[in-house]
């Protein structure tokens, strides 16, 4: 079973419980590997006004302020909100396709599979989406954190609750239609490539994985990219000094003040940071479901 599983999309790849753990491990595995990418990223889009840099610059720019410590700045966060929020993503993920495509694999059912991983977002960025504030924040480091209890503390005491849900309709609104194109375009590019899978069976998973995760993260990243930086402006206001009143303000301000470039400010190291973590992510995650079949 756990042989075939890459291929066999009627069987499910286990029970519930087998999804909650590989999407669990894939999520830290994915997250903690990537993110000095992620806080480049999101330095980049902190930055308000017409001044742009590159991502090159910007690592330059940490590593001399903080050193090369300063581009894991928030890991410990990002690690925690990641194995619940990935776990109950890919469990969820599977249950609803599993429901709404049946054992039905002789077709293939796009818009059905990226409705399953829509939903299955909403349910996860509950969870994900307050320890992904606290990350940023310390990311950025403005505010001289001492750790991620200390962060936590801070955000608490200066902006209440609101602080940890800031980018929560920005976060939905941008990874609803993230993750519906994600799951859509991952299964689509694994059945496109079934038959090269099937003709090199032993040794071709990795790859079949690879290569599908990292096309889907691809297209969705770039897709999604103006909704990604209004949640950092959202999630970073108490810091950057730059307030806005919601998700619709903070997309119209950066259009008005900064235009297309504003709009598409780190979209270069978040097509890397998604390409690259989404073929982790699902490299990892059919590997633990086959092991643990």
């Amino acid at each position: 079973m756990g042989h075939d599983h890459g291929m066999d999309d009627d069987n499910e790849g286990g029970s519930f419980h087998v999804h909650l753990v590989a999407g669990a491990i894939a999520g830290v595995a994915e997250h903690v590997g990537m993110y000095p990418i992620d806080t480049v990223k999101t330095h980049i889009q902190a930055v308000t006004g017409s001044y742009q840099t590159s991502g090159l610059q910007m690592t330059r720019q940490i590593i001399s302020r903080s050193g090369v410590s300063g581009l894991f700045k928030g890991v410990t966060a990002v690690a925690a909100g990641a194995a619940p929020a990935h776990a109950i993503h890919f469990a969820i993920y599977e249950y609803l396709r599993h429901k709404i495509c049946g054992g039905d694999k002789a077709h293939h059912h796009p818009i059905k599979t990226g409705a399953a991983g829509a939903f299955a977002t909403m349910v996860s960025e509950a969870v994900a989406s307050p320890m992904d504030a606290v990350k940023q924040r310390m990311q950025l480091q403005i505010t001289n954190y001492g750790g991620m209890v200390d962060c936590m503390k801070s955000m608490w005491t200066r902006e209440g609750i609101r602080a940890f849900y800031a980018g929560y309709t920005t976060s939905l609104v941008m990874n609803v239609p993230y993750y519906g194109f994600y799951f859509a375009s991952y299964e689509s590019l694994k059945k496109l490539m079934e038959p090269l899978h099937k003709k090199n069976e032993k040794n071709y998973t990795l790859m079949l994985h690879l290569v599908a995760g990292g096309g889907a993260g691809m297209v969705a990243a770039g897709f999604t990219n103006p909704f990604d930086v209004a949640k950092t402006r959202l999630q970073c206001q108490g810091d950057i000094g730059r307030h806005y009143s919601g998700m619709v303000d903070a997309l119209r301000t950066i259009w008005k003040e900064e235009g297309v470039a504003g709009m598409m400010s780190g979209v270069k190291p978040r097509i890397v940071f998604h390409s690259m973590s989404s073929a982790i992510v699902w490299s990892v995650y059919e590997y633990v479901k086959h092991v643990m079949e």
